[in-house]
């Protein structure tokens, strides 16, 4: 083959490969794109202000609780059921704890650091409460709080208050709570007596000494 005849041979396969190249439109290389990235990002959900997105995995605990977790953060918001991990916790048990520090929690003889009063809150509002107040306690250190529902004797919201009471172990036991409490047991009527309890924290994050 001639040099002039390999030069032309050259020039053809180039023009044929440059309309092959063009027959693929923009449009559908954008489309396609398109479909894949939205498919990629079902399940992301965008923070309020932070203009990032972060993806938001559901989780099942072992007892059938659904919570929501961040990987970004790490951090888990639970919606709702018993702990999933560790033993439930029970108002009035002392499972796990040493006998002293058994009997100083039920005679009220370890110091009461902070104290929640759930007088004039509803169910839903309560629950917020509490995890916020011993969350907040863990993060301060603190190892003995007093949450007080109110007996609910001699007075008008007594069955309200009869319900907070029930309701406080399940509390106790959302998966965000439970890791942070070793027991709860009934006040001492210089506490309040049935309408308090007493909740010994883990030690996590002490600020201060002793």
């Amino acid at each position: 083959m001639t040099p002039r005849k390999r030069d032309r041979d050259h020039q053809d396969g180039w023009s044929t490969m440059g309309s092959r190249v063009s027959q693929t439109r923009p449009d559908d290389r954008d489309e396609t794109g398109q479909d894949d990235f939205e498919e990629r990002m079902a399940g992301v959900t965008r923070l309020p202000g932070r203009g990032r997105l972060v993806e938001e995995t559901v989780v099942k605990t072992r007892h059938g609780a659904v919570a929501r977790e961040r990987p970004a953060d790490g951090k888990r918001v639970a919606e709702a059921g018993p702990a999933s991990r560790g033993s439930r916790i029970e108002i009035g048990s002392v499972a796990g704890l040493k006998r002293r520090q058994a009997d100083l929690l039920r005679g009220g003889d370890i110091a009461i650091e902070a104290q929640l009063d759930l007088h004039g809150f509803v169910r839903r509002e309560a629950a917020g409460k509490v995890a916020a107040f011993l969350a907040q306690s863990a993060r301060r250190g603190l190892r003995c709080v007093l949450v007080i529902t109110g007996q609910g004797r001699r007075d008008p919201l007594a069955e309200a208050r009869g319900v907070l009471r029930g309701e406080l172990e399940g509390w106790l036991n959302v998966p965000t709570t439970r890791p942070l409490v070793l027991a709860c047991v009934p006040a001492q009527k210089r506490h309040g007596g049935q309408g308090a309890f007493y909740v010994l924290l883990r030690r996590r994050g002490r600020t201060r000494p002793g």
